[in-house]
């Protein structure tokens, strides 16, 4: 089980320079579990790609849903002073944060390519492009 932040889960649903390596990391482990804030993230970023006419609104429908399947059962909330216990102690968003601390409560590693998360929590946060 691994959990994995918004931009893993745009990345294999989304095409971009990143999906090649999104999928091999799916192969690698299919466990993939994140945090409830994914889903309002990843329809932000589905949205800019509809407006950019980058896809069609019923392809963006498609890609929603097709992820929302994916996480069935996979998605957790995260107690709100694990987050800022986080926050706290790192430069890291809130948002971030919410993936850190689902990633040490499940006790599992959190696979991200976010710059900051990696610096600041380098014992629980794996590069993206380093695990497969």
């Amino acid at each position: 089980m691994i959990v994995v932040d918004t931009n893993i889960i745009v990345y294999l649903w989304l095409p971009c320079d990143y999906t090649q390596v999104a999928e091999k990391l799916l192969n690698k482990d299919s466990n993939w579990v994140s945090s409830t804030l994914w889903k309002s993230e990843f329809r932000n970023v589905v949205s800019s790609f509809y407006r950019k006419k980058l896809i069609t609104y019923e392809g963006a429908l498609e890609v929603i849903f097709n992820a929302e399947e994916q996480f069935v059962n996979s998605e957790y909330s995260v107690n709100s002073l694990k987050v800022m216990e986080k926050v706290k102690t790192s430069k890291c968003t809130a948002y971030d944060c919410e993936y850190v601390a689902l990633a040490e409560v499940l006790n599992c590693n959190l696979v991200t390519n976010d710059r900051e998360i990696l610096k600041n929590f380098p014992s629980i946060a794996i590069d993206l492009k380093c695990i497969v």
